[in-house]
């Protein structure tokens, strides 16, 4: 065979070889089953009997029920509402006076629209302790807030939290999956991005009489398949550029050996 030719097949397989780490990876991507959850997911049987469960319940679940004054600020908000200086403080005032009147008419906006979702409201980044009961009346204009016991806010969360026998059965089985796993040596339950229920995580739950608190148990840094691909990818490169390097060898000696010829 010509020289020249096994020179130009050498440089056009080696050519190809050069982009093998993006479509490797790329194809790794596109074939693999779906990818797993980062987050490791493991539920508790709660007592709400018992003073440190409600404790444990309320600090991994009670946002359920429960606004933060922080999140109505110009940092937190993103715009959500309309006045939200004016309405944190006039929630804080309300927690530690016990009612407050509001004259702004978007606080007052805001504060029927929190009312709305939460039934209680906390300081949780500054210095008010303890969780309130929050009531908006006279359209707005009136906020109180009472002070309200653990067990009460705990209740108040677990009576949100969703019933097994409602869920479907796709929903039932990631359920059951995490609560199987939750003891024994391999600790907790790693889903599929895709399974049922796992954009609801994590979350309380009730299965049957009993009320699990299901929270993050630990997390995977996963890069996926496409990372394979992608170093296998390199290493097709790398062979890329050795075959490049034979087809300029051969090229040039085959040159040479017609220059000595002429």
């Amino acid at each position: 065979m010509d020289r020249r030719r096994v020179a130009l097949l050498l440089a056009v397989v080696g050519a190809l070889c050069l982009p093998a780490p993006l479509y490797l990876g790329w194809a790794a991507d596109a074939t693999a089953p779906p990818a797993q959850s980062s987050q490791i997911y493991a539920a508790e049987p709660v007592d709400l009997g018992t003073i440190s469960d409600q404790k444990q319940f309320v600090d991994a679940h009670g946002s359920e029920v429960t606004f933060s004054a922080h999140q109505a600020s110009e940092r937190y908000s993103a715009g959500e509402y309309r006045s939200p200086n004016v309405t944190r403080a006039a929630l804080k005032t309300a927690m530690r006076e016990g009612s407050v009147t509001v004259d702004d008419a978007g606080a007052r906006a805001d504060l029927r629209e929190i009312a709305a979702d939460d039934e209680f409201v906390r300081d949780a980044y500054g210095d008010i302790a303890g969780y309130y009961r929050l009531s908006v009346e006279e359209n707005g204009s009136l906020v109180r807030a009472e002070n309200g016991s653990l067990d009460v806010v705990a209740n108040a969360t677990a009576e949100q939290a969703p019933r097994y026998e409602e869920l479907s059965a796709g929903e039932q089985r990631t359920i059951d999956r995490i609560i199987d796993n939750s003891s024994g040596n391999d600790l907790g339950y790693r889903p599929l991005v895709n399974e049922p229920f796992v954009d609801q995580l994590p979350t309380p739950v009730w299965r049957g009489e009993t009320l699990y608190s299901i929270s993050v148990y630990g997390h995977v840094d996963d890069f996926g398949p496409g990372l394979g691909g992608f170093v296998a990818g390199i290493a097709v490169a790398a062979v890329g550029l050795v075959l490049l390097f034979l087809a300029a060898v051969v090229y040039l000696s085959e040159r040479r050996t017609d220059s000595a010829g002429g």
